[in-house]
């Protein structure tokens, strides 16, 4: 039987990266097979092929991020936000630059996002992460409003793509503002931009709307409140977590809007997701990685979901809390994000969660039998409850 290798021990034989051998067996330059936990394995034989000079793909010199003290180098590609006008621009993480946009340096390491200090994500692969050009109706009418068009590169470099989630923004190099003087944490962005050029109609909505991920749609009303419009069906998986004892988990509340989240980040502390982090490579799967990081408290998200039928818990829905200042990482997030409960199917209980956390998953299985009748949908939770049990 031919042997199989992991991206990483590939990569070291080819001498690149697993950015690189993912982008050429995304592009079809490459055979990579997949296991069936979907994680990709390269063949002996397609390493043989890749060493070989006289290859149709040739291995070409990897590129990666070089350090401020290196020599400039060709990119391998471009990142997708391209600054439109002249000058520099650097990714600060507060008031500190991590990363030179325009000729690819790193300049803080302990800083960047966790996906390029691994180099799991390019810069641009990374703001990627942080909105989508599909993304929720919220954002779309707001920038209809405050640009005339769809153009998210040009609001990246207008905004300095600011989040509530985080605190990373673009700055021109020559620029003299700082991150205290326009962050939205502190200041009052939803009531228009007085000097900025842009129209001020979007009162019910902050321009940071626009760097808010995933497409259901939401919005921020201020710094502290997220709301995310007509989702009325997650509300009961946050009580149940709170019946169940669960204190790692964001405060939420009812309105006739939808469910408002409490914002559990502050300018000293931000969430990175694991997607963000560059937890969702090959050679392990994201959910293990969390079990294995955060025991428990990863146990205990992974079960919820099971008995609320929430089958979309995607990589940007769990994830880490990062200190801004040191870029240490603190904690697993707050739990949040229960879009898609109630689905009719579930997601299973990873196998280390259950070798290693059996009884904790049962007792919380017991606990959830126990106040099933406090719930609309007691029945669900109920049933799931007793197929744990038994699994």
């Amino acid at each position: 039987m031919e042997k199989h290798y992991t991206l990483q021990k590939a990569a070291e034989l080819l001498g690149v990266t697993t950015q690189t051998l993912r982008n050429w067996d995304n592009a079809g330059k490459i055979l990579a097979i997949r296991t069936p936990g979907n994680q990709r394995r390269i063949p002996e034989s397609e390493i043989a092929r890749l060493l070989n000079p006289n290859a149709v793909v040739a291995v070409e010199k990897d590129h990666k991020p070089q350090r401020a003290t290196a020599d400039i180098q060709e990119k391998e590609q471009a990142p997708i936000i391209i600054p439109e006008k002249e000058g520099d621009y650097q990714l600060m993480c507060k008031d500190v630059p991590v990363y030179d946009i325009s000729r690819d340096l790193v300049l803080d390491e302990n800083l960047l996002p966790g996906c390029m200090i691994n180099e799991a994500k390019s810069f641009s692969q990374w703001m990627e992460t942080r909105y989508s050009k599909e993304t929720n109706f919220s954002s779309q009418r707001l920038m209809q409003r405050a640009f005339g068009k769809s153009d998210h590169e040009h609001a990246a470099f207008t905004t300095g793509a600011f989040s509530l989630s985080d605190c990373y923004w673009i700055k021109r190099q020559d620029d003299s503002v700082r991150f205290m003087d326009i962050t939205p944490y502190i200041h009052t962005e939803w009531d228009g931009l007085e000097e900025s050029g842009i129209q001020n109609e979007y009162i019910w909505g902050s321009l940071s709307n626009l760097f808010v991920g995933g497409k259901t749609d939401k919005r921020w009303l201020n710094a502290y409140s997220l709301l995310k419009v007509n989702s009325f069906n997650e509300v009961e998986p946050y009580l149940l977590c709170t019946a169940l004892g669960l204190e790692n988990v964001v405060n939420a509340h009812k309105t006739d809007e939808g469910i408002i989240l409490s914002n559990f980040t502050t300018t000293d502390i931000f969430y990175e997701s694991m997607e963000q982090s560059g937890a969702d490579g090959d050679n392990m799967d994201s959910r293990e990685i969390a079990v294995e990081k955060f025991k428990e408290h990863a146990v205990a998200l992974f079960v919820v979901d099971y008995l609320v039928e929430n089958n979309d818990r995607c990589l940007d829905d769990y994830g880490f809390l990062r200190n801004s200042n040191t870029g240490e990482y603190i904690f697993m997030a707050p739990y949040h994000n229960f879009d898609w409960v109630w689905s009719g199917d579930v997601i299973a209980i990873p196998d280390t969660a259950r070798q290693g956390h059996r009884e904790y998953i049962h007792s919380l299985c017991r606990r959830a039998i126990d106040v099933a009748g406090d719930f609309e949908y007691g029945s669900i939770i109920e049933r799931r409850a007793g197929e744990l049990l038994r699994g």
